[in-house]
C-alpha cells in the first residue's frame, strides 16, 4: 500500500455525496491509498474547522492531499492557501473557484479542479425543458441553497438554454429529498399553488424532484393530487440513481452526471507519482436521458 493519506471533505451525505464517498473509498482501495471521508453537514464553518484541524496537525499527522467539495461558493480560499503552504495537495470538486490559478503558480504540490461542469448540466436541463415545452409553458423549479455555486451555475445554464416562452417559478431547498419535501409542502398551503398553473416540475437534483413529488402525493385534495401526478418531472443525478427512475417513469427525463472522485484521485496519484502537472480544470461527462431528440418527439 502507498504511504499516502487522502482526506475527502464532502458537504453532506445526500445521494450524490454518498456515492462520492463510496467511489472515493473504492478508488482509494484500487490505488492503494489510505482514504478518510468527512461530512460537513451543510455547514461551511464545520467544513473549515475540520480541514484546518488536519492542516495544522503535527508532523507526520498531516494528509498528503485534501479533496474538497465546498459547502459554499467562497470555496475555502484561506484554508486552501494554508494547506498548500503546508505541502498538502489541494483538489476542488464541483465548484468554480477563482483562486486555483494563483495557488498553482507558487505551489510545489498538485492543485486542480475536477467538476461536473455545473453550467453545462443546467444547459442540458434547459434543453430538456424546451424539448418538452416547445410552445412555452410554466415550470415549478426546486433549486438548491442560494449560497451554493452549484445552484447558481445550474440555474444560469438552464436559463441560457430554455425557451423564452417558458416561465419559471422557483422554490429553494437544501440538496436533499426531505428539505425539498418540506419546501414544497409549505408552498402548497398557499391558495395560489394550483396544478393547473404548471406543466413541469423540475429539480436541480433528482432528490429535489423526488421530494417535490412526495409532497404532491401527500396532498389531501385528491383532484389536485391527480392533476399534479399527470405532470412531467425532471431531475439530475448519476446514472445508477436516475436512469431507473426514468425507466420506471417516476421521472420523465434526467440529466445524467458523473461523480468526480475517481477522476480526481486518479489524476492526483499520477501527479504525485510522475511529478507531472495536471490541467487546472477537468470536466466529467454529462448527457440527457433519454436523448433530447426522443424528448422532442416527432417533428
Amino acid at each position: 500500500m502507498r504511504d499516502l493519506r487522502i482526506v475527502v471533505s464532502l458537504p453532506n451525505d445526500n445521494a450524490y455525496q454518498h456515492e462520492q464517498g463510496v467511489i472515493a473509498r473504492a478508488t482509494g482501495g484500487q490505488l492503494g491509498l489510505n482514504v478518510e471521508v468527512l461530512h460537513a453537514n451543510d455547514d461551511a464553518i464545520t467544513q473549515s474547522q475540520q480541514i484546518l484541524g488536519l492542516v495544522q496537525a503535527g508532523a507526520g499527522k498531516k494528509p498528503a492531499a485534501i479533496i474538497v467539495e465546498p459547502v459554499t461558493a467562497n470555496a475555502l480560499k484561506r484554508v486552501a492557501e494554508e494547506a498548500v503552504s503546508a505541502g498538502i495537495a489541494w483538489v476542488v470538486s464541483n465548484s468554480e473557484v477563482d483562486y486555483v490559478k494563483a495557488l498553482r503558480a507558487g505551489s510545489k504540490v498538485p492543485v486542480f479542479v475536477v467538476s461536473q461542469g455545473q453550467y453545462e448540466i443546467g444547459r442540458v436541463q434547459g434543453k430538456q425543458i424546451t424539448a418538452l415545452l416547445p410552445k412555452g409553458g410554466n415550470v415549478l423549479l426546486i433549486e438548491g441553497p442560494s449560497m451554493s455555486s452549484v445552484t447558481k451555475q445550474r440555474r444560469e445554464g438552464m436559463e441560457s438554454a430554455r425557451a423564452k416562452e417558458v416561465q419559471v417559478a422557483t422554490l429553494r431547498s437544501k440538496f436533499n429529498e426531505e428539505s425539498a419535501f418540506q419546501s414544497v409542502a409549505a408552498w402548497l398551503k398557499l391558495a395560489t399553488s394550483r396544478a393547473e398553473k404548471y406543466d413541469l416540475v423540475v429539480g436541480q437534483t433528482h432528490e429535489l424532484a423526488l421530494g417535490a413529488r412526495k409532497a404532491l402525493l401527500a396532498l389531501g385534495d385528491e383532484e389536485q393530487k391527480r392533476k399534479w401526478m399527470e405532470k412531467k418531472f425532471l431531475g439530475i443525478g448519476v446514472a445508477n440513481q436516475v436512469k431507473p427512475l426514468v425507466d420506471k417513469r417516476t421521472l420523465t427525463a434526467a440529466v445524467v452526471t458523473s461523480v468526480t472522485m475517481q477522476v480526481a484521485m486518479s489524476l492526483l496519484v499520477r501527479a504525485i507519482d510522475t511529478k507531472s502537472p495536471v490541467p487546472e480544470v477537468n470536466i466529467v461527462d454529462v448527457s440527457s436521458y433519454p436523448g433530447l431528440d426522443a424528448l422532442a418527439g416527432p417533428a
